[in-house]
C-alpha cells in the first residue's frame, strides 16, 4: 500500500492522531527544576556586614511574610484571602533575632527597588513595610549602593525609634 492509494480522510486521521501525540506527551512532561541560590553576591557581602553588625543576634534569610503575619480576617472568609493573596509571595530579606525575638526586618534595596525605574516594585516595598509595620515589627532598610559599615547597621537596628 502506497501513499497515493490512501485517502485524506486517512492521512488527515494519521495527521491528527500525531498531533495529539504530541500535545500529550508535550502537557505531560514533569517540571524540571534547577538548584538556586538563596541570596545574590551583593546580599551575600551585605549579609557579612549584618553578622558583623549584630554578632549576638541570629539573621535569617529571605523568610516568607506569612511566617511573621497572618490576615486578620475569619480564616476562609473573602476577607482573610483577599488579604492572603496581597502577601502569600512575598518574602523579607533578612530577619534579625535575638533570644528568638524579631528585633527588626532589614530589607536591602538595590537596582530593583529604584522608585524612579520600578514604582512597582516601589509600590509593594511600601505596602509590605505597612503591613510590617501595623503588626509591630520594625523595618530598616538600606541602599546597597550606600554600603553601610558594621557600626552605622547596628546603629541602625538597635536605635530606639
Amino acid at each position: 500500500m502506497t501513499v497515493e492509494n490512501l485517502s485524506w480522510t486517512w492521512l488527515a486521521g494519521i495527521a491528527v492522531l500525531g498531533l495529539v501525540l504530541v500535545l500529550v506527551l508535550f502537557l505531560a512532561r514533569k517540571p524540571r527544576y534547577r538548584r538556586s541560590t538563596i541570596m545574590t553576591e551583593n546580599e551575600r557581602e551585605f549579609y557579612g556586614r549584618l553578622l558583623a553588625a549584630c554578632p549576638d543576634c541570629q539573621i535569617w534569610p529571605q523568610v516568607p511574610i506569612l511566617a511573621l503575619v497572618r490576615p486578620d480576617a475569619k480564616e476562609g472568609s473573602r476577607a482573610f484571602w483577599m488579604a492572603f493573596k496581597q502577601i502569600s509571595n512575598t518574602r523579607v530579606d533578612w530577619v534579625i533575632l535575638q533570644d528568638m525575638e524579631v528585633l527588626a526586618i532589614v530589607e536591602l534595596d538595590d537596582r530593583s527597588h529604584d522608585a524612579r525605574d520600578r514604582s512597582h516594585d516601589a509600590r509593594k516595598d511600601a505596602q509590605r513595610d505597612r503591613i510590617l509595620k501595623s503588626c509591630g515589627y520594625r523595618v530598616v532598610r538600606f541602599n546597597s549602593g550606600r554600603r553601610p559599615d558594621p557600626r552605622q547597621i547596628h546603629e541602625a537596628i538597635f536605635s530606639a525609634d
